[in-house]
């Protein structure tokens, strides 16, 4: 059922581009390589930013292992996105991490605290997005913003150390373990949550240049654009049926790219943008292994 609705989602956007060829043909694609080798760099920048969110979480918490291990054990776990369910990327984190003799519990509010900043960071770009594109003003959105900040709120109380630190134990005392004292500031959390925001900003000014490398794109949408990988990427994180969000992504970018182009144009753009930011991913891993790599050859040398 999972690679049916994966599938059937990208019959459906290649029907969609197939009807509307000729409206294809007819756009004036080109490719720069100049553009595209700055926005691959740039979007290569925004990983690591997003590491060092992950690291300085750790770190706060007590858990930190040195930063090249944390570097590769976060790019190993990344492998996890391309199985069905996004449990993999977590156990491969507890399994570094752990072998390491960090406590299972604070590594379970490390994961906590990342994925609830990177999500809240997400949203946050993407709805001052929408505030500044005057083609996406449409009218079920007029009167949701006052319960979208709701939840904005919402998100942002139960990222206090107070509030997280008494559910846990709760959850903690019904197994009848210890409970765990949080050692970060609501501060230091804010400060993650903007290193979070600027993870979006780089991978999203990165997006805005490999689209302009395709095909010209005013710079007017760039806000937009950084917005709309967020949002789409975020939903492809929580779409647990889909490995690394396939289908999902690029479903969502269709639609909210659909705003600035042409829909068939957004279909080749969506499914080319799966392809630029796998291969930036794989090819990261894989720099990752081969450094991982040397200095053992060099010991086995000496």
């Amino acid at each position: 059922m999972q690679w049916i609705i994966v599938i059937g989602i990208f019959i459906f956007l290649g029907k969609m581009a197939w009807d509307n060829w000729t409206q294809v043909k007819e756009f004036p694609f080109t490719l720069r390589l100049y553009p595209l080798i700055l926005a691959t760099l740039i979007f290569s920048i925004s990983y690591f930013i997003q590491i060092w969110a992950w690291y300085l979480i750790t770190l706060k918490l007590g858990i930190a292992i040195s930063f090249p291990e944390t570097v590769t054990s976060w790019f190993y776990s990344q492998l996890g996105k391309y199985l069905p369910g996004k449990v993999w990327i977590l156990l491969g984190r507890f399994y570094f991490y752990e072998s390491k003799g960090k406590p299972r519990e604070e590594i379970s509010i490390a994961l906590y605290f990342e994925i609830v900043t990177m999500l809240l960071a997400a949203g946050l770009l993407f709805w001052a997005s929408l505030l500044f594109l005057k083609e996406m003003q449409l009218d079920f959105l007029k009167g949701s913003f006052w319960w979208i900040g709701s939840l904005f709120i919402l998100a942002f109380f139960f990222l206090h150390p107070r509030v997280l630190g008494k559910i846990f134990n709760q959850f903690l005392f019904r197994f009848q373990k210890d409970p765990v004292i949080l050692s970060i500031s609501y501060f230091e959390i804010l400060w993650i949550l903007f290193i979070c925001i600027l993870t979006w900003a780089v991978g999203g000014i990165g997006f805005y240049l490999f689209i302009d490398s395709i095909i010209p794109v005013s710079s007017k949408h760039i806000l937009f654009l950084i917005g709309s990988l967020a949002f789409s990427s975020t939903l492809g994180l929580v779409a647990i049926f889909a490995p690394s969000g396939l289908g999902v992504r690029e479903g969502a970018l269709v639609y909210l790219l659909s705003f600035v182009m042409a829909t068939p144009v957004a279909v080749i753009i969506s499914v080319l943008t799966r392809i630029w930011m796998t291969l930036i991913e794989i090819g990261l891993i894989g720099v990752v292994y081969l450094i991982d790599r040397f200095p053992n050859r060099s010991e086995r040398r000496s």
